[in-house]
């Protein structure tokens, strides 16, 4: 994908229609390339629209301890044929790498239902540690995605304001 053609994703009007809600994540349960993807220990949305074109789905891994502990988003846009073209996966590992993210920017891959394994990683400035366990701490990853996407936020309905 050029550059050119990843801007035009992230300028596009999305918006987020509502907070989204984790839940216990089951195998199977969504398309590839996320179908392998479950456990006790895995909290997800479900694929979330904000756009006509474009797609989230968010998770994040429980552990003991914070440094068990990660958060995961990702950006697809959707496909005629309905697959999902990945534009960009926001990562918050506590115990390595701390905020990082990948696009599919200048390669020549076909990364169609799948995450971006080669793709570039840009190292994002960490400014805190947020534990996803906590409420509050996931709404600020969520927050700082939505703002790397170019996406808008809830903001009309009272619990909305709340978390926002």
């Amino acid at each position: 994908m050029k550059p050119i053609e990843l801007k035009e994703h992230k300028v596009a009007q999305k918006h987020l229609p509502s907070i989204p809600i984790f839940k216990s994540h089951k195998r199977k349960k969504l398309p590839e390339p996320f179908k392998r993807l479950g456990g006790k220990r895995i909290f997800s949305t479900e694929l979330v629209d904000v756009s006509s074109d474009h797609v989230i789905l968010m998770y994040w891994r429980d552990g003991e301890i914070l440094t068990d502990r990660s958060f995961y988003a990702h950006l697809f846009c959707r496909l005629e044929n309905g697959s999902l073209s990945p534009l960009f996966e926001f990562h918050w590992h506590p115990s390595h790498k701390g905020f990082h993210c990948k696009t599919p920017c200048n390669t020549t891959y076909d990364y169609t239902n799948r995450m971006l394994p080669g793709a570039k990683e840009l190292s994002l400035k960490t400014d805190s540690r947020p534990d996803p366990k906590r409420a509050e701490d996931l709404s600020l990853l969520i927050m700082k995605f939505c703002h790397l996407c170019g996406i808008s936020l809830p903001n009309s309905d009272e619990e909305s304001r709340t978390l926002w």
